[in-house]
């Protein structure tokens, strides 16, 4: 049967059986005619959507090359059609009409057809298919982010159980036998790979199914060479074995197998229990058996693949596995970004939304965000909050500080250098126009930059801080003044420090005007360029560099900073002194202030913290332009 004569017999009874409802609503005809309903509610609504047909019919023809799971799939089905042909050209239908209602066989045969079509299997393909079918053309190594609760996981528990070739391995990994159990002694990996998720959940006798299913395996390879000198080729376990034993010291050992038991050795000892092993060594099993003993063109959900290993050995048993099933398509759950950078042939995808039980919609980011640093790709994917780019690393000032004031609202990330927030503000700005990920500012030091300076970066959406460096904001007065009041000390030590402070500025002025002169010449540097327009020749070209260095009027700069700096000092002027300090930590906060209050920086983050007074006044005082109506 042709799909889509499939597709009109499946609406035809849809229709009539809604048609019959209507005048039958009670009684036993009318129970089973709600039976067909939902049978077939699910068929219907699935042969209803042309994408479907579309994808599936590119499978149908026998003769095509079937080479990925997804074309497994397609083909899954389309065999479970040609098996329906039968039962939907048979007379069994003839009382779908609603001039036959009459018939006295009707009760009868809607019983029959609401069996016939409430095919378990057949249901669960074409649910499997309706989530799967969004990673057509897409044959990669799959590495799933998102934010939490962003269907992650639920894309993993739905697809549980749903069909064969889909092996789901869950975050939570059993890694214990527990021993022998009279109902499991005569598994196999076929009951194995059935009873894998049964019920949705991992049963807690999984592990020795697995161990009993590869004794049977491989005992029923002795006997096959043992009665007809063939050799089929290696055993499951001996595949496993060759994986396991090339990572780890520990080797599996089968010299308990008459007793259906997995048994490991070390440096030639007697061998051992398995539960003896390392949970690392019994994961790596329960991976590496999982993986092998997968039927052929099998989806491979994993969830948290580096759960229980070391990061040393983890990416290598799945770079192995991935490279011994190239069957299979892998699709990781992976909030681990060694894991995610150590993958090759892969593909990033974002659960872009999710409507329970099984809407999913995908998004596909390619390899990178380009120009975004890989170790933020898990952070910025995974944000529901805009980003903001700060400078430093997380255990640095800048990333505390900003955490404390802008946290509730924005997701930060430090990034490093100044330059480096400022090309990471734009390459996520520019990949939130073409993907689902949030937009970023960026808040950088002003590091004397100069107004004009300041204006044009705001536009790029990066704001600088209104002192030189985040340190100095620690001095701010208020939070000076709070620090004083926990320590039980009076208000008038800040004039104290203040004093010191400003005596500190006056001795190293010149190193301040230094920098600050650097600061405006590094400036003109950057915003100067070589007219290759109007200048052609050698000669010209040398001229306008020249001229470059001739219009930096070191003088002028030096003065004018000189007595930037001076006026500052003379007039106490303390905003502008933090706004100019561009001394080292063991000058102010770790010299002149920890003579008066030790260890203040740990007092003014804790009590920024917990003051939302507090942080919002610092806020408004120094970042008065942050957008804070996300």
């Amino acid at each position: 049967m042709g799909i889509n004569k499939f597709r009109d017999r499946i609406v035809e009874i849809y229709d009539e059986a809604h048609s019959l409802k209507t005048k039958n609503d009670d009684g036993i005809k009318g129970k089973h005619l709600d039976t067909i309903l939902d049978a077939i509610n699910y068929i219907y609504q699935f042969v209803m959507n042309d994408e479907n047909l579309i994808l599936i019919r590119q499978t149908y023809d026998e003769h095509t090359i079937k080479n990925s799971p997804l074309d497994s799939l397609s083909c899954e089905i389309a065999r479970k059609i040609n098996e329906f042909d039968d039962i939907l050209n048979s007379d069994l239908f003839g009382f779908m009409h609603v001039d036959k209602i009459s018939n006295n066989n009707s009760v009868n045969n809607i019983s029959i057809l609401a069996s016939k079509l409430n095919d378990q299997e057949f249901l669960k393909l074409l649910s499997a298919y309706d989530v799967l079918k969004h990673l057509y053309g897409h044959n990669k190594t799959l590495i799933i982010l998102g934010a939490n609760g962003s269907g992650k996981t639920s894309f993993a528990n739905y697809l549980k159980n749903l069909e064969r070739h889909i092996k789901v391995i869950p975050a939570s990994k059993p890694i214990k036998s527990v021993g022998q159990m009279f109902q499991n002694f005569n598994s196999t990996l076929e009951k194995y790979n059935k009873d894998l998720y049964s019920g949705g959940d991992l049963k807690e006798d999984i592990i020795q199914k697995l161990i009993v299913g590869l004794c049977i395996d491989h005992d029923n390879a002795a006997r096959k060479y043992r009665d007809t000198g063939e050799r089929g080729g290696k055993t499951t376990y001996e595949k496993i074995k060759e994986i396991f034993d090339d990572f780890f010291e520990v080797k599996l050992n089968n010299s308990c197998f008459a007793s259906k038991e997995m048994c490991a050795s070390k440096n030639g000892c007697p061998p051992f229990t398995f539960n003896a092993m390392s949970d690392g060594e019994r994961a790596a099993f329960f991976y590496i058996a999982t993986v092998i003993a997968a039927p052929d063109k099998s989806f491979i959900i994993v969830d948290e693949p580096e759960n229980h290993l070391n990061p040393a050995i983890y990416n290598k048993i799945w770079d192995k596995l991935i490279g011994t099933r190239k069957d299979c398509q892998f699709i990781f759950i992976s909030h681990t970004i060694d894991f995610i950078r150590a993958r090759s042939n892969y593909e990033l995808v974002k659960i872009k939304d999710f409507s329970h039980p099984n809407i999913f919609e995908f998004e596909f980011l390619g390899t990178s965000l380009e120009d975004i640093k890989s170790e933020h790709i898990i952070e910025i994917v995974g944000s529901r909050k805009p980003i903001l780019f700060c400078e430093g690393v997380k255990d640095n000032y800048d990333y505390k500080i900003y955490e404390i004031l802008f946290g509730e609202k924005y997701t930060v990330i430090s990034t490093g250098n100044c330059e480096s927030v400022k090309s990471s503000v734009v390459a996520c700005n520019i990949h939130a126009t073409t993907y689902s990920i949030q937009s970023a500012i960026g808040i950088i030091d002003s590091d004397l930059k100069s107004d004009r300076e300041i204006e044009s970066l705001k536009h790029k959406n990066i704001y600088t801080l209104r002192c030189n460096e985040i340190e100095m904001l620690l001095l701010d007065e208020y939070i000076f003044k709070a620090v004083l009041h926990h320590q039980f000390m009076n208000e008038n030590e800040f004039e104290n420090f203040k004093s010191d402070f400003m005596s500190k500025i006056n001795s190293r002025k010149d190193y301040i005007v230094k920098r600050l002169v650097k600061t405006q010449i590094d400036e003109k540097l950057v915003i100067s360029k070589i007219d290759d327009k109007s200048h052609k020749t050698k000669e010209e070209f040398k001229t306008n560099l020249s001229n470059i260095f001739l219009n930096i009027d070191v003088d002028t700069l030096w003065r004018e900073s000189e007595n930037r700096v001076s006026k500052a000092i003379a007039e106490v002027d303390y905003d502008v002194a933090l706004r100019l300090c561009c001394l080292e930590h063991q000058e102010v906060i770790g010299g002149i202030v920890n003579k008066i209050i030790p260890n203040y920086d740990t007092i003014a983050l804790g009590l920024l913290s917990s003051s939302k007074e507090l942080a919002g006044r610092i806020r408004d005082t120094y970042f008065p332009e942050v957008p804070m109506n996300v």
